[in-house]
């Protein structure tokens, strides 16, 4: 599949700060509901919220709060943690995170994890789900229990409440689909899955941003089941490359890029750049808030330039593979800001589409194989709602 990740996880090394003595004699391993001071817990990881969460409905017929929390060891410990609670209203708030699934979650920058090392750094992916029915929180905050060694004097048993962020009031941006027809592919979707994706935190001139939060790399399956019969390597072997890319909502053209040339299927490109990783493409203002990014068209297929105006459902181009990507497909996302990389993901519902269940061999049909659907999972017509990882969707006529 087409890797629509326009970067990888970023790695951020940051030196200890806590002495190892100090900190033992002052951590106590005691649960706190709290914050006054009197019950307030010294612990070696400091933690914030990247941006705060924006709730979504997903095709799963549940409500997403997807945000990252970044973590920092400032002590010379070595800390694993154990669970993680989401909390709201004085109580817990869905599901709590703990043993395999969230070793699957957490991102040590640096280390092959779960272990954050002293004077480390992490990053936590959050997917926080709740009833469909459900008003969302007006804040979150969260319980951890955490285990504290520095492999000679006992294990710290370490359990507090905090972090906390606000919830977003802003409603997910309702746009139409971008591309037409059955058999679309979620590929490298939301949420719960870190991938090429979900888990490309990118530092930009040293700031991180999280562009591709709910980004989607969408490719088509033909009647066979199959992205291309034939070689790998050669365009002409994918059916849906050249599909017509339509304008998913109203707006002005404020960025565009042409003219970098087709790559061959198979592997990734080497050499691309912060400039060059989106290909050709399209950046599509809809409101202040948010900016609808195409990528990957093929070269001198764009038909609006800088300053147009479009119209919901307008072509804007066709389906390539320029820039970063192993194969061809549309990456779509949508952001608060008009750069690709230099932005935050917002989140996103179409208004109808039909799921056709969800592909459980993403790795081989990328290599050639049939696609493998669990024609149950995420199947049926939902309404409002945002596409999710490995998802086959009919987008209609």
């Amino acid at each position: 599949m087409g890797h629509g990740a326009l970067g990888s996880q970023s790695v951020v090394k940051i030196a200890a700060a806590t002495a190892l003595a100090v900190l033992l004699a002052l951590v106590a391993a005691a649960s706190v509901s709290a914050r006054p001071d009197e019950d307030a817990v010294l612990g070696p990881l400091g933690m914030e919220i990247a941006d705060i969460p924006h709730p979504v409905l997903g095709a799963d017929g549940l409500n997403h709060l997807v945000y990252e929390i970044r973590i920092v060891n400032q002590s010379g410990l070595d800390v694993t943690i154990d669970r993680v609670q989401p909390r709201a209203g004085g109580g817990a708030f869905g599901a709590a995170v703990d043993g395999a699934a969230l070793a699957q979650i957490l991102a040590v920058n640096g280390a092959p994890g779960p272990v954050i090392p002293g004077g480390g750094s992490a990053q936590l992916f959050m997917d926080v789900t709740y009833p469909e029915d459900e008003p969302a929180p007006k804040r979150l905050a969260h319980g951890f229990n955490l285990t504290a060694t520095d492999g000679v004097q006992p294990e710290q048993k370490i359990n507090f409440r905090g972090v906390p962020t606000r919830v977003s009031r802003q409603d997910a941006i309702e746009v139409a689909p971008p591309l037409r027809g059955p058999g679309w592919v979620v590929g490298n979707g939301c949420c719960a899955e870190l991938n090429a994706h979900r888990g490309a935190t990118l530092s930009i001139d040293g700031t991180v941003h999280v562009a591709e939060r709910f980004a989607i790399d969408y490719v088509q399956l033909n009647d066979a089941g199959m992205l291309f019969e034939g070689a790998k390597g050669d365009l002409a072997n994918y059916g849906y490359f050249g599909a017509k890319i339509h304008s998913a909502t109203d707006g002005k053209v404020v960025r565009v890029q042409d003219g970098l040339p087709e790559q061959t299927p198979g592997a990734l490109p080497s050499g691309q750049t912060v400039q060059t990783a989106g290909g050709n493409f399209l950046v599509v203002k809809a409101d202040d808030d948010h900016y609808a990014f195409y990528a990957h068209m093929q070269p001198g297929s764009l038909r609006f330039e800088k300053g147009d105006r479009v119209r919901e459902g307008q072509v804007l181009g066709l389906l390539g593979n320029t820039g970063n990507t192993d194969g061809p497909h549309l990456h779509f996302h949508v952001m608060d800001g008009p750069s690709p990389l230099q932005s935050n993901g917002v989140p996103f519902v179409h208004p109808s589409f039909t799921g056709e269940g969800t592909v459980t061999n993403i790795g081989p049909i990328q290599d050639g194989a049939t696609a493998t659907i669990d024609p149950d999972a995420l199947a049926g017509r939902v309404r409002n709602s945002m596409p999710l990882n490995n998802q086959v969707v009919d987008f209609g006529p």
